[in-house]
């Protein structure tokens, strides 16, 4: 694994997520999902990772990931109180450890899991310079099913935005 350089833009906030933590009430939040029903949901967001611990990522890991490992290494959104889901997103040792267990190739990133245990994975497209989410079960990497048009930063917002629905299969 390579040294990364966390050089980021000052004062680069991921402001979706600020934003969310400013409505949550003890770690709780009422959501309506997509089949309209209304539940409290329980969020957890971990303590930042080390300047050390990022290092140890490989190099193509987004900035965007990387400003929200120093800021919290891992975190659970949208979980059930009593019945559990939710989306897990990685700490840099689960990165590490699912990189190596989902068989990702080099320019793939393991970021989490989500509902229904679905991978969610960031590509690095070297020929493109950019950014690509993958969302589905047992990726192959080969079939571009599973590739979303959109960088961590934006799935994100919009994950949020949707109160933590799959926006990406309607």
């Amino acid at each position: 694994m390579s040294s990364i350089n966390i050089v980021m833009k000052d004062g680069y906030r991921m402001q979706m997520l600020d934003a969310l933590k400013k409505r949550l009430h003890n770690n709780r939040l009422i959501v309506q999902k997509e089949d309209g029903y209304v539940e409290e949901e329980v969020f957890s967001f971990y303590p930042p990772a080390s300047k050390e611990k990022i290092e140890s990522l490989p190099s193509n890991v987004p900035a965007e990931y990387i400003s929200f490992l120093s800021e919290h290494n891992g975190a659970v959104l949208f979980e059930h109180p009593e019945n559990g889901g939710g989306t897990h997103l990685f700490s840099v040792d689960e990165i590490i450890e699912y990189k190596e267990a989902w068989n990702c190739p080099e320019w793939f990133t393991p970021i989490g899991i989500g509902i229904d245990g679905c991978w969610i994975v960031c590509q690095y497209d070297k020929g493109l310079n950019e950014y690509f989410m993958w969302i589905g079960e047992f990726l192959n990497f080969e079939d571009d099913f599973e590739k979303l048009p959109y960088d961590f930063s934006t799935w994100l917002e919009r994950f949020i935005i949707c109160q933590g629905c799959s926006f990406w299969e309607w």
